[in-house]
C-alpha cells in the first residue's frame, strides 16, 4: 500500500488550483448521480454493511434497544445493522434522520422490507440539527455524514446529549489523506472546512470520553476516471472532487489524474486506497 503523504503531483496540484478558478458546485441531481456511480466502484460499502453488523451488537447493552442513524441515505449500510440487532425478537426503535426527502423515503421502503416483526422504523426527512429526541438513545451513528455539518463540535455535542449514559457514539468518516484531500482542494465547499477523521477523533478525545478508532481498507476503482474522465469516469471524478470537473483547467486536470496514478495500489493499476476510519466513542 503506499504511503499515504502529499506528493509532488499534489504539491503541484496546489499550486495549479491557486491559479486557478473556482469549479462549479454540483446540483442535487447530479450528486445523486456522481455518489451512485462512485459507489459502484468502490468495495468500501460492501465492507461497511459487514462491519457494522458484526462489530456493534456485542458492544450493545442486552434487551430493548433505541437507536439513530444520521445522514442514513437509501438505508443500504442501515438495513443489515438493523436486521441483526433485531434478531431473535428483540425490540428495536430505529430512527433514520436524512436530509434529502427521495433518499429519506428509500430508507423507508428499504428498512420495512426486512424480516423483524420486533422491528420499528421511524423516517425522519430533515435535518439533524433540527431534531430532538423524545426518549434517549443506545447507539447513534454518522456513516459519511459528518463532512458536511456546519459545526462539527456542536453536532456532536448534540448527538451526546441524545444518548443515554454507556450508550454509543459511532462515526464512519474518511481521513483527509489520501482523497478528501482532493475534495477540500477542488470543492466549492458550503461555507465552512470539509470535517475528516482526523477532526471527529479530536473532538471527541476533547471531551473525555473513551473512545476507540479502526481503519477499515478499501479500494476505489477509477481506471475509468483516469482512462476517460471526461466520458464514462466524469461521474466519478465529480464526486471524488465534490464539483463539476468539466469546468477544470488542463492543468488542474493533469495534476489530479497525475495524483491518482501515483496513489494506486501494488499490482493493482487505477485501483487506490479508499480507508474508511470507524471511531467508537462511549458516553459515561
Amino acid at each position: 500500500m503506499p504511503t499515504l503523504s502529499p506528493s509532488t503531483s499534489l504539491h503541484r496540484l496546489r499550486q495549479a488550483v491557486a491559479d486557478s478558478s473556482v469549479l462549479p458546485e454540483l446540483s442535487g441531481p447530479r450528486y445523486a448521480r456522481t455518489h451512485a456511480a462512485y459507489e459502484a466502484v468502490s468495495d468500501q460499502r460492501a465492507g461497511l454493511q459487514a462491519w457494522l453488523p458484526r462489530e456493534l451488537p456485542p458492544l450493545l447493552v442486552t434487551g430493548p434497544l433505541r437507536v439513530l442513524g444520521v445522514g442514513v441515505g437509501d438505508g443500504s449500510v442501515d438495513a443489515p445493522l438493523a436486521a441483526a440487532l433485531a434478531a431473535d425478537g428483540r425490540r428495536v426503535d430505529y430512527t433514520g434522520i436524512e436530509p434529502h426527502a427521495a433518499s429519506a423515503a428509500g430508507f423507508a421502503v428499504r428498512l420495512a422490507a426486512l424480516d423483524a416483526d420486533a422491528l420499528t422504523v421511524t423516517t425522519v426527512a430533515g435535518a439533524f440539527a433540527d431534531y430532538e429526541a423524545a426518549e434517549l438513545a443506545d447507539l447513534m451513528h454518522f456513516v459519511h455524514s459528518l463532512y458536511y455539518m456546519a459545526d462539527l463540535g456542536s453536532t456532536l455535542d448534540h448527538a451526546l446529549a441524545m444518548l443515554r449514559p454507556g450508550g454509543l457514539l459511532v462515526a464512519a468518516t474518511a481521513p483527509r489523506q489520501p482523497l478528501c484531500v482532493l475534495t477540500e482542494l477542488l470543492s466549492p465547499g458550503n461555507g465552512h472546512r470539509l470535517w475528516c477523521a482526523e477532526d471527529v477523533t479530536a473532538e471527541l478525545a476533547a471531551r473525555r470520553l473513551e473512545v476507540r478508532s479502526e481503519t477499515m481498507v478499501a479500494g476505489l476503482d477509477l481506471r475509468g476516471v483516469l482512462s476517460d474522465p471526461y466520458g464514462a469516469g466524469e461521474l466519478v471524478l465529480d464526486f471524488l472532487v465534490g464539483a463539476r470537473t468539466a469546468a477544470m483547467t488542463v492543468e488542474v486536470r493533469e495534476q489530479v489524474l497525475a495524483y491518482l496514478t501515483e496513489l494506486a495500489l501494488p499490482g493493482r493499476p487505477g485501483v487506490v486506497p479508499h480507508p474508511i476510519d470507524i471511531t467508537i466513542a462511549r458516553v459515561p
